[in-house]
């Protein structure tokens, strides 16, 4: 009997933020392993996914959006992403079809182009078909030899001719990863993640980008899972707001994230939430440290 020959390769999901690098990998995965909210930047940390099907290995990489950075936290995600970039095989740059090219996407294309690139024009269900083709001419433009996939990562169009793609290019050779491996994360980051996209859905403007998320504890117990977490912020004033009225903003939080976390796990979750006080936490590197920024 002849043995298939197993195909692997690293993927790089990139773009500009809020441009869906996160919906596509939760789609091809087939799970919500990565956030995801309505809000530019969401993703601070690498998150890493693991594809495998038949002979075929795909390792993506989250990375968080590519931008102008304004503060040592942007100076840090930003810097991160393009070491994702740099790490990998193949990188899949994500366009999103609704608002075009914009700045970042007219250096970096061009840039990348001279690697393994792939352009990916997603959200393509929020523009009309002949909206379509004057922008993957100038796609095109920007990069002549580079192939551009238009899919939809929301709703699974295209998603899977651009896997094909994905495994067309991978090189010949050993899986990276055991083939029930979905990510190589601990769950209590995970957990962390489900506590800050609550945050990120239920504060408003700049708020959550003020805010950190530290678990404290994370233990297995027989019939449950239980979890304590600190939700930094950096004035008085800002904790006052994350706790609401009556402490009724941080139990909606708390609420909303047990339900992902146990929808997550598959078990029941207890979680405890205390919010904390760090004045300049953004500039304190080992405190970024600790919490994965």
């Amino acid at each position: 009997m002849t043995e298939v020959e197993t195909r692997a390769a690293v993927v790089a999901l990139a773009g500009a933020p809020n441009v869906g690098k996160s919906t596509l990998l939760n789609r091809i995965l087939g799970q919500n392993l990565s956030i995801t909210t309505p809000k530019p930047q969401t993703t601070r940390a690498r998150v890493l996914g693991v594809y495998t099907e038949g002979p075929l290995q795909l390792v993506f990489t989250d990375t968080p959006g590519v931008h102008r950075p304004r503060t040592p936290i942007d100076e840090r995600t930003v810097r991160r992403a393009r070491a994702g970039i740099r790490e990998a095989d193949l990188t899949c740059w994500i366009v999103s079809a609704k608002h075009g090219l914009g700045p970042v996407d007219r250096t970096e294309i061009p840039r990348l182009a001279e690697s393994r690139l792939l352009v990916v024009l997603n959200k393509i269900d929020l523009v009309r078909k002949p909206q379509l083709l004057p922008l993957m001419a100038q796609i095109s433009e920007l990069a002549p030899d580079t192939e551009c996939i238009p899919l939809s990562a929301l709703h699974g169009e295209n998603v899977g001719v651009l896997v094909d793609r994905l495994g067309q290019l991978a090189a010949p050779g050993p899986w990276l990863y055991p083939p029930d491996t979905l990510t190589d994360q601990p769950m209590r980051f995970f957990a962390a993640e489900r506590i800050r996209e609550q945050l990120l859905r239920q504060l408003d403007q700049e708020l959550p980008y003020r805010t950190a998320v530290k678990v404290e504890n994370y233990r297995e117990e027989d019939k449950r899972t239980v979890i304590e977490a600190v939700i930094y912020t950096d004035s008085v004033s800002a904790r006052r707001i994350v706790i609401g009225k009556g402490g009724q903003r941080i139990k909606a939080v708390g609420i909303a994230a047990r339900r992902s976390i146990e929808e997550m796990l598959g078990r029941h979750v207890y979680l405890a939430l205390e919010v904390r006080v760090k004045k300049d936490w953004q500039r304190d590197r080992r405190f970024l440290d600790e919490v994965g920024l």
